[in-house]
C-alpha cells in the first residue's frame, strides 16, 4: 500500500514538477525516460525478468508503444505548460475514452449502450471544460492549446493501451 501512495504523489505531482523546471518539455521527458531506463534494467538484470523471445516476437510493437510513451510524455509536459494541471489532466484522462471509441474498430470488442453513452458524456464535459471554464476568458489560446495537447497526449496513450493490449 506505501508504494502505492508514493506512485500517486509522484505522478500527482509531476505537473508541479514540469512547470518549475525551465526545461524544454523534450529534455524532461529524455530525461524522466532515461532515469526509468536505469532503473528498469537494474532490476531486470538483478531479478532476470527479461525475456528475450517475447521482446523479439514483438519488437515491432514494442518499438511503437516506446515512440507512443515518449511522444505522450512530451505533448502531455506541454500541456502543462499552456493550461492548467486540472485541465491538462482532464484532457489527458480522455484517453479510456479514445480507447473505449476505438477498440470495436481495431480490437473487435462489441460497442455496448453503456459505453456509448461513457463516450457521449465524457465529450460533452470536455466541451464544456474547452469552451466555458474561467481560464479559457483569460487566456483563450494558450488554455485551448493546452487542451489540444492534453488530448493528443491522451491519443498517444490511446495508442499505447492499443499497442499494448494487442
Amino acid at each position: 500500500m506505501t508504494f502505492i501512495i508514493i506512485s500517486m504523489i509522484i505522478w500527482g505531482s509531476i505537473g508541479i514538477f514540469v512547470r518549475l523546471l525551465e526545461l524544454p518539455s523534450v529534455e524532461i521527458a529524455f530525461l524522466r525516460a532515461l532515469i526509468a531506463s536505469f532503473f528498469l534494467l537494474s532490476y531486470s538484470f538483478i531479478f532476470k525478468v527479461v525475456d528475450i523471445k517475447r521482446i523479439k516476437k514483438n519488437i515491432i510493437l514494442l518499438v511503437i508503444a516506446g515512440i507512443a510513451v515518449g511522444l505522450n510524455w512530451i505533448m502531455l509536459f506541454q500541456s502543462y505548460r499552456y493550461t492548467s494541471i486540472a485541465n491538462a489532466t482532464i484532457s489527458y484522462y480522455f484517453a479510456p475514452i479514445i480507447v473505449l471509441f476505438l477498440s470495436p474498430i481495431i480490437l473487435k470488442e462489441k460497442m455496448t449502450l453503456l459505453k456509448f453513452f461513457s463516450i457521449l458524456t465524457s465529450m460533452t464535459g470536455l466541451f464544456v471544460i474547452m469552451y466555458y471554464s474561467a481560464d479559457n476568458m483569460e487566456r483563450a489560446s494558450n488554455n485551448f492549446l493546452g487542451i489540444l495537447f492534453g488530448l493528443f497526449s491522451a491519443v498517444l496513450y490511446a495508442l499505447i493501451i492499443l499497442v499494448t493490449k494487442k
